[in-house]
């Protein structure tokens, strides 16, 4: 029997590599880690799927291979692998040593080594991001866009890995596109009329998603919530008003004290539906309705009185801030929490509406006890490519984290997410222990409480008056500037309501002094309907620009005789005043006190920074849009949205 610890025959040592080829399999094996360390996650290109597979592949290579060769040599005896552990345990703890550096050293230096390589060889391309939100949310979207950008500089050796696009677009065209899934790019006019496909949207309220969500959403992230707040000037007033109160008993009050409320139209923005529906009442409530509830048709009536006394624009809350800014009124507003914030910090409002500092009164936010919130969602569209899908994962979870969290306060929301502390909205004029309920809005009462606007609300009398001057035969990639603005015209007609009138001028006349009437005023009939659409295909660019003159001629035509109706003229103009022979003065001079609202949509060589227009809108409680012919479609029905009456 043969004894197993006797001595036996020597064999020949396996044959392994020697020292020269063990070394250079160790720094192979290293450039292989070092190959996948590199590689981004998920690979981008081919290149990226070259060095994972091919650093992975050599450093297993070269691992099985050095230790196939120990095993070879130890023949796999029991006995002969422990001798050789102990022979070898100052080796052992070398190599442990060894690894411990490298796992704590090799992450440093090679930050270190890429730092050195992006200040020599420049920055890599950043990952390009398009991120859609509607005029409300416009501002955040840019604020939060331009913090994540810095972040992700800060982090990557001063090279942004994404830079991002935001555009504006009315939240019902963005909702229509994401429910038809198809994306933007279905050979429709939707490129020119909103703009790019987006990888974002950063919508105001879960109300605006689609229900179902349907297959175009990838995931949808809340991240912040502001309260929907009444905000009064800081005055005696505010101070008499019961902080305790629910919607109806505040708005009682304060129209009983004579201080005016107003609010955003509901029929084109999300705060300015929420508001009405605060103002109604919710039904579903259990608790009883307040005695001092107040009818659809006196709310409205009330409303319309104050934006009429305090020459407010029919816009959304940032334009209204912004008039109250510019007037210095001492109307209440019906606002979220986050635009108090940016008004009493002096900040833009929105695009139209740059920061102040000498602002000279702040706005105090009252938070009726059955207020809610608008809740903030950051939602990733699925049509996407993969780079800007993980950009835009990215980007989402960055909003959660204390970086994110500290980002979102300073654009004036309360940040949500798992973490159980972060920073605190803290300013001047707001509550910062208010907590209003999260609970969404039923579909039912959001459907409910349009209708019963759409029925209290004012009829609209609106005359449209088209600039048909040469300068409209300019031609652009859309078409020529008369085409893109008959079109608009056409498709803005299209929100009026049964009770509703409109009519249609053009100028220049033949003289190049005042306008053509092209369709009188009157009901919305088809036959009318059809004799602008034929007027619209007709125009034919020539002449002078007698825009004053027919802005003048247009009021004259709308006496405001019903407090029951809204008289507004809508002028569509591409150019300065060429041949009135009468100057802004007069057009404020004539337009005073006729109670006709001047709305100005321009395109082309004049914008609203003229302080003409900007004069003459804000003294007719009007206002003037700048847009180009990719959105002017939008544009303009947006401006007329709260011109027009009831359904």
């Amino acid at each position: 029997m043969t004894d197993p610890d006797a001595p036996s025959a020597p064999r020949p040592p396996a044959q392994r590599p020697g020292g020269p080829w063990r070394a250079a399999g160790f720094v192979i094996a290293v450039l292989g880690i070092v190959l996948v360390a590199i590689t981004p996650n998920p690979p981008e290109n081919v290149l990226h799927w070259v060095q994972i597979v091919g650093g992975a592949s050599l450093t297993a290579f070269l691992t099985t291979y050095a230790g196939w060769h120990e095993v070879a040599r130890l023949r796999g005896h029991p006995r002969r692998i422990l001798r050789w552990v102990l022979r070898r345990r100052v080796a052992v703890g070398v190599g442990v040593v060894l690894a411990l550096v490298l796992a704590l050293g090799v992450p440093p230096a090679w930050e270190f080594t890429r730092g050195v390589s992006l200040a020599v060889f420049g920055c890599s391309p950043p990952t390009q991001l398009r991120m859609v939100a509607s005029p409300e949310t416009l501002t955040t979207a840019r604020s939060l866009a331009g913090d994540y950008e810095r972040w992700t500089a800060t982090e990557n050796h001063d090279c942004p890995t994404v830079e991002i696009y935001v555009y504006e677009a009315p939240p019902d065209e963005i909702r229509q596109r994401i429910q038809m899934g198809t994306g933007w790019l279905d050979g429709s006019d939707v490129l020119r009329e909103i703009g790019p496909q987006p990888d974002i949207w950063l919508a105001t309220t879960s109300h605006e998603l689609p229900d179902p969500p349907g297959s175009a959403i990838a995931g949808t992230t809340p991240f912040a919530y502001t309260p929907v707040v009444l905000a009064v000037p800081s005055s005696e007033a505010a101070r008499r008003v019961s902080r305790q109160g629910t919607w109806a008993d505040t708005f009682t009050q304060l129209a009983d004290q004579g201080v005016d409320v107003v609010r955003a139209d509901p029929n084109s923005t999300e705060l300015g539906l929420l508001a009405t529906a605060l103002l109604y009442g919710s039904p579903g409530q259990d608790s009883p309705p307040s005695p001092n509830q107040l009818g659809p048709a006196e709310i409205e009536h009330r409303i319309a009185v104050s934006l009429d006394n305090g020459g407010f624009p029919l816009t959304d809350t940032p334009g209204l801030l912004c008039r109250h800014r510019l007037l210095g009124s001492s109307a209440a507003v019906i606002a979220s929490e986050q635009q108090v914030v940016r008004f009493n910090l002096g900040d833009p409002l929105g695009p139209s509406c740059l920061s102040r500092t000498d602002n000279p009164e702040q706005l105090v936010a009252l938070y009726p006890s059955d207020t809610r919130s608008l809740d903030q969602q950051f939602v990733r569209l699925s049509w996407s490519e993969p780079p800007q899908q993980q950009a835009a994962a990215d980007f989402g979870a960055w909003l959660l984290t204390e970086s994110g969290r500290t980002a979102v306060v300073r654009t004036g929301l309360h940040p949500i997410g798992p973490l159980a502390r972060g920073p605190t909205l803290t300013t001047p004029g707001i509550d910062p222990g208010a907590v209003p309920t999260m609970e969404a809005v039923p579909p039912a009462e959001w459907e409910g409480t349009l209708s019963a606007h759409d029925a209290a609300q004012r009829r609209g009398r609106v005359l449209f008056v088209l600039d048909t001057s040469g300068s409209m035969a300019t031609r652009g990639p859309e078409g020529t500037r008369s085409g893109v603005a008959a079109a608009a015209v056409s498709a803005a007609l299209g929100g009026m309501g049964p009770r509703d009138e409109f009519g249609l001028w053009f100028f220049p006349d033949p003289a190049g002094t005042g306008h053509v009437q092209a369709v009188p005023l009157g009901a919305p009939d088809q036959a009318r309907r059809d004799a602008a659409q034929q007027a619209l295909n007709g125009v034919r660019p020539a002449g002078n620009t007698p825009l004053f003159r027919s802005m003048i001629d247009g009021a004259a035509a709308l006496p405001s005789d019903d407090p029951g109706r809204v008289d507004a003229v809508v002028v569509l103009t591409d150019g300065e005043d060429t041949s009135s022979g009468v100057g802004a003065d007069a057009v404020s001079a004539a337009l005073a006190d006729t109670g006709v609202r001047l709305v100005v949509v321009t395109i082309g060589e004049i914008r609203c920074s003229d302080a003409g227009l900007t004069a003459i809108t804000t003294a007719t409680a009007g206002e003037c849009v700048d847009a180009d012919l990719a959105s002017l479609d939008t544009t303009l029905r947006t401006a007329t949205a709260g011109l027009w009456g009831g359904r």
